[in-house]
């Protein structure tokens, strides 16, 4: 039995949190809510995620609690310290966060999530993939509008702000009913959150990444989903996301590889028998 993770800084902050051992593991990948940042700390993001993890260390160790009331009482923890803030602003402009997991229980592996950090499960006999495809589908269309103003010769600044209008659209269906469920520090997207349960037996391996990682599976097909089961230990972790940066500063204008920015923060949890 192995475990380990890694995390790259890709933004100003990293706003990614990591952690696993044998019995459980989980990424949070956080996001800032529509605005400024307006808790104390680096980002409201990092702020948000890097609590909710410190929680989820102690809680999901109790091998009695439900995942999803271990999640719960991280977000009350979180609403209860930061409750003068949060009152004073709207849910859009709330920190949120990804979250995807997996935790043994009894002879079963559990693997729950919210947003589109992937879950990638190789089993003896086949590769499993969990992750929520809604927020990935819905940018789409805005990826190519930004690309083509792109190859246009439109700057990034100035095709950022023409599609901006329509990327807050896709971030105001945050946690709403016809919109994508995430962790933010409500019950609302808790509720809503997805889970699966397989035989231990089975599983042979787990690999999970933020979608800043994911990014040489689904922007640079550097891989394919079936070749992060290759990855064998920390340093390999390390050199592939090394190799990540290496592709995103060649394409530092955006134009080879549709993405909204350059880079993004990059975390990888393997767990494997």
């Amino acid at each position: 039995m192995a475990v380990f993770f890694y995390t790259d800084r890709g933004n100003n902050q990293n706003e990614d949190f990591v952690y696993g051992n044998d019995t459980f593991g989980f990424i949070l990948d956080g996001a800032s809510g529509l605005g400024k940042n307006y808790l104390v700390g680096n980002s409201d993001a990092q702020v948000f995620s890097h609590f909710i993890g410190s929680q989820l260390i102690t809680l999901l160790a109790n091998e009695k609690m439900a995942t999803n009331r271990a999640l719960m009482q991280a977000v009350t923890k979180f609403a209860q310290k930061y409750r003068k803030e949060l009152g004073r602003l709207t849910p859009d402009l709330w920190p949120s966060a990804t979250f995807s997991c997996y935790r043994k229980i009894g002879d079963e592996m559990e693997f729950s999530w919210l947003g589109d950090s992937p879950i990638t499960a190789f089993l003896s006999q086949q590769m499993r993939t969990f992750y929520d495809r809604t927020v990935p589908q819905n940018d789409q269309r805005i990826i190519t509008a930004f690309h083509q103003l792109l190859k246009k010769g439109e700057v990034i600044d100035v095709a950022k702000e023409a599609v901006k209008e329509d990327l807050i659209k896709n971030r105001q269906m945050k946690n709403t009913p016809n919109g994508y469920a995430i962790l933010d520090p409500s019950p609302i997207g808790i509720a809503r959150l997805s889970q699966k349960k397989l035989p231990l037996v089975q599983i042979e391996k787990i690999v999970i990444t933020s979608d800043g990682f994911y990014r040489l599976v689904d922007t640079f097909n550097e891989c394919t989903p079936h070749q992060l089961g290759q990855f064998k230990d920390y340093s390999m972790l390390v050199s592939t996301c090394d190799h990540l940066r290496q592709l995103e500063r060649e394409d530092a204008q955006l134009l080879t590889y549709p993405r909204f920015k350059q880079s993004d923060d990059a975390s990888i949890l393997v767990w494997q028998k």
